[in-house]
């Protein structure tokens, strides 16, 4: 199943820094989890219970506790004994790695300037991800940029999106979701984006 098919039937991707706040992402529309905080043990058992609710559950690398960010072990590790449906990290060979374990890699890009922009298209175009998460998502001339260029990858927006009218903004440049950490926007749906835009 395409990536795209996971995460375009709802916008809102819940970014989950804390153990604490797995709850809230359950009982809230979210479809898929973004784990982005804890560590290996709380990240074991929360993948556990998103998968028994249904959702998806994707694991940020370079943000959990115990496991390497540059290691393809850690690839292996997600998807034998946490598995989560995907990682999200920043290095293209753990993109590559992903895909063999049977894992969505999504491919995090921190775009500052007009550079990394460029270097993430490259990066993108080589690797082929399952996605893009682009930080930040607030910048929607970056999340149009990128929309155009790479039209067959979902775009994830995340980073500083904070209101409705942010999150309905990145998803009007482009972004096919948004990967957000305020609880108060994890209930939204197309239809009360669409409404803002």
């Amino acid at each position: 199943m395409s990536l795209l098919y996971r995460i375009g039937n709802n916008p809102i991707i819940a970014a989950v820094r804390r153990p604490e706040d797995v709850d809230a992402a359950l009982d809230s529309r979210v479809e898929n989890l973004f784990f982005m905080g804890g560590n290996v043990k709380e990240i074991i058992h929360a993948v556990g219970r998103t998968k028994e609710r249904n959702k998806g559950a994707f694991v940020h690398l370079d943000l959990i506790r115990g496991l390497s960010s540059t290691d393809k072990e850690s690839v292996d590790f997600v998807a034998d004994y946490i598995g989560a449906d995907g990682i999200v990290t920043p290095k293209s060979h753990l993109i590559k790695e992903a895909k063999r374990a049977g894992l969505y890699g999504i491919l995090h890009l921190f775009v500052l300037d007009s550079s990394a922009l460029k270097n993430g298209l490259k990066m993108a175009g080589n690797v082929q991800p399952d996605a893009i998460e682009l930080m930040p998502g607030v910048i929607t001339k970056i999340v149009q940029s990128l929309s155009d260029t790479i039209t067959d990858i979902p775009i994830i927006a995340s980073g500083l999106i904070q209101t409705k009218e942010e999150a309905a903004s990145s998803l009007h440049a482009g972004a096919t979701s948004l990967s957000v950490s305020d609880q108060t926007l994890w209930n939204l749906s197309f239809q009360d984006l669409q409404a803002i835009m």
